[in-house]
């Protein structure tokens, strides 16, 4: 848990820490972004995605975009678990991770504004999929 987190704290994280298999962040305001450009944590957390390799289990927080899970369905092959709040900006950003993701067997997702659409598009994924939970998200 911390108050702040930067871009560049997360890319140094990344760059020195390659090996990762377990990356989890709580930043304990919703939403924040990086608190020295004000800008979305996208670029630190594809940086943690794209070094680490083998990693296997993401807890994401912060102000995040569609892009970081672009970037998570790019090049997260390995996650097998994935924990989202408060993040993303439309159905664009469930679909990279469902789509890409072919390790993945757990995903939970609270606040966000996914919903029906990258669900109905990703129907094959969720057959292969241990849980998935949802709570205060688009779905009807």
């Amino acid at each position: 848990f911390c108050r702040q987190m930067s871009n560049s704290a997360l890319i140094s994280i990344a760059n020195n820490r390659p090996n990762l298999t377990c990356f989890r962040l709580c930043i304990l305001e919703p939403r924040a972004p990086d608190y020295l450009t004000s800008e979305p944590l996208d670029t630190g957390f594809g940086a943690i995605v794209d070094h680490c390799k083998g990693l296997q289990r993401l807890s994401l927080s912060g102000l995040l975009t569609d892009r970081v899970f672009e970037y998570i369905g790019k090049h997260a092959k390995k996650l097998e678990m994935l924990s989202i709040a408060f993040a993303g900006d439309s159905d664009l950003g469930l679909h990279h991770v469902l789509s890409g993701c072919d390790s993945l067997r757990k995903l939970e997702i609270r606040d966000c504004p996914f919903g029906d659409k990258a669900l109905l598009a990703n129907v094959s994924k969720l057959e292969t999929m241990r849980s998935l939970w949802m709570s205060s998200c688009a779905v009807r």
